[in-house]
């Protein structure tokens, strides 16, 4: 026997049988099948112009003849060719006899819902409808269930019966969706979260690109102050609003409704890399940054601390500030015309991954210590760039969470002070150095390592510094990682371009590795060689060491 799930609802005009049906279709894919449809299969080519009257009087009619079989025997030659798992709400059924037939039919598979009003409810919602008609009939001519006898049969047979005078469809599918089941369990850890752990500019673009493979589902949160460079055989791409990974898989991108979004630049990633509303998904939510939020950051951080002046601060600011000022206009994802084929609620697919036993990695942007809060003030962003306040961009519970992907270079950077009065800087570095002082360590080209540092963003010059391990602790401390990523160990031996396996780096390396490890307290999973710093470094793109014991794919439910 099928294990599809079959829900009949039963109730009186207007309680809120159809809406409640075509929520199950739209949330939970459920396929809807309307007696009326039967009824007119069974009238044939009278059935294309009969109304209401005429219906009902066939119903009763097929009552009396197929001993209220039709109904149910109608249902089950129509869902012979759906797809097992898909369920399927029958709207609707008006007597016991009907439910007893389906109760026959489909046995424990079988679940009713009975919807109910009290008369002025159901009066008030017919003359807001239907109603409003100048020929409409009266309530009482059109209302298919008026047997008291059987209403009483039908609340006392019910699986869930729902009093709708204080509930909206919604409020009604909250309810019988915890009947049906449907919702994801709390258990299901099925969500990777990567972040950094320095000052941003980690490498976590390409990591996240390395892994894309292996997920369903690619989240995005922060905004288009942090760039994020993927290297493939095609070149480089700087992801500022869309996942990192979006050309290297066929999943669904998400964009949530704690994002900052440039209009112009996000319509630009999509069309460079040819993504469709069958895949993106943005939060009606999401905050838009507008052309004043660029010019207030361009006049004021940006000189001060060399802030990327794209906005997205002062775009989070006036979201503030501006509640309920009529005056000025706020503007939200929704309010975008052009983004308008890709707005749908992030956290319904979010539930729709959870309850299909989905894989979720979810990509931060920007690093541990760049935090508003747990950064060094005033040399931070604009946002909570750890685990917790990713998670709560995105709108994930932490209770998902399965894996947290740390990433650190061996040389931490911070972007080049910035331009102007004497005394400004981008921020702190503990044992500050030179790129070129690294390069001629490691056996590099140091004109080569220095072209290849500039800010994926501004295009500004980098300051760099030596490994802090009390400020990798601390970032440790933070985020709690399950594993911790390295990248950049060309900047500890040049010999490490060639590895291709862990026993293949530099003996310092492998070292420095294991204090990262004792440090940690997690083991380094992934190992980035080397990035691209010229052409001839794209004819071989294996950069990535992978020492996991796991996959995104594993272990989900």
């Amino acid at each position: 026997m099928s294990n599809r799930q079959i829900v009949i609802i039963s109730g009186k005009t207007c309680s809120g049988k159809t809406g409640l049906a075509k929520l199950l279709r739209s949330q939970y894919q459920f396929k809807i099948i309307a007696t009326r449809e039967i009824l007119r299969d069974h009238l044939g080519k009278a059935g294309d112009t009969a109304n209401r009257e005429e219906l009902i009087a066939e119903g009763i009619k097929l009552d009396r003849d197929t001993n209220s079989k039709w109904v149910a025997e109608g249902v089950a030659e129509r869902i012979k060719n759906l797809p097992e798992e898909q369920g399927v709400v029958v709207d609707h059924v008006s007597s016991p006899d009907q439910i007893e037939a389906f109760r026959t039919q489909f046995g424990p598979n079988l679940v009713h819902v009975h919807l109910y009003a009290s008369t002025d409810t159901l009066h008030k919602r017919y003359s807001n409808s239907e109603g409003q008609r100048k020929d409409a009939p009266v309530y009482e001519e059109i209302d298919h269930l008026t047997n008291q006898a059987h209403i009483l049969k039908l609340l006392n047979d019910a699986d869930v019966r729902i009093n709708t005078d204080r509930t909206d469809d919604r409020d009604t599918l909250v309810r019988v969706a915890a009947r049906l089941h449907l919702f994801s369990s709390p258990e299901v850890r099925c969500v990777d979260v990567l972040v950094g752990g320095q000052y941003g500019s980690e490498g976590k673009g390409n990591i996240v690109a390395y892994l894309a493979r292996e997920y369903d589902v690619l989240v995005r949160v922060g905004g288009p102050n942090a760039g994020h460079t993927v290297v493939s055989a095609k070149g480089k791409f700087i992801h500022h609003l869309l996942p990192s990974g979006s050309g290297f898989t066929a999943g669904k991108l998400l964009l949530g409704p704690g994002m900052t979004i440039n209009v112009k630049g996000l319509l630009e990633e999509i069309n460079g890399l040819g993504i469709g509303s069958d895949r993106l998904f943005i939060d009606p939510q999401a905050s838009i940054i507008e052309q004043d939020d660029i010019d207030t950051e361009q006049q004021g951080v940006v000189g001060a601390i060399a802030s990327t002046g794209s906005g997205s601060g002062s775009a989070k600011a006036r979201r503030i500030t501006h509640r309920g000022n009529k005056k000025t206009q706020v503007l939200l994802a929704q309010d975008v015309p052009e983004l308008g084929p890709f707005i749908a609620s992030t956290a319904d697919q979010l539930e729709l991954a959870y309850r299909n036993g989905k894989s979720i990695l979810l990509e931060g942007t920007q690093g541990s210590l760049l935090s508003l809060y747990h950064g060094r003030y005033p040399y931070v962003t604009s946002r909570d760039t750890n685990v917790a306040g990713c998670l709560a961009e995105a709108g994930i519970s932490p209770s998902r969470v399965r894996k947290i992907l740390m990433v650190v270079r061996t040389t931490p950077i911070r972007v080049a002070n910035p331009d102007g009065d004497e005394g400004n800087i981008s921020g702190f570095l503990k044992h500050e150095t030179s790129f070129e002082i690294i390069a001629k360590r490691a056996g590099l080209d140091p004109k080569e390592v220095e072209g290849a540092e500039i800010t994926s963003t501004t295009k500004r010059k980098r300051r760099v510094g030596w490994f802090e391990w009390e400020q990798f602790r601390r970032a440790c401390d933070l985020n709690a990682p399950t594993d911790i990523v390295l990248t950049f160990v060309d900047y500890l031996s040049k010999d490490n371009q060639n590895a291709r396996r862990f026993e293949q780096l530099d003996l310092n390396t492998i070292k420095f590795i294991e204090e990262l490890e004792r440090v940690a307290q997690a083991p380094v999973s992934l190992i980035n060689t080397r990035f691209p710093k010229k052409d001839d470094d794209f004819r071989d793109l294996r950069s990535i060491i992978d020492r996991r014991n796991w996959n995104g794919r594993s272990d989900i439910r």
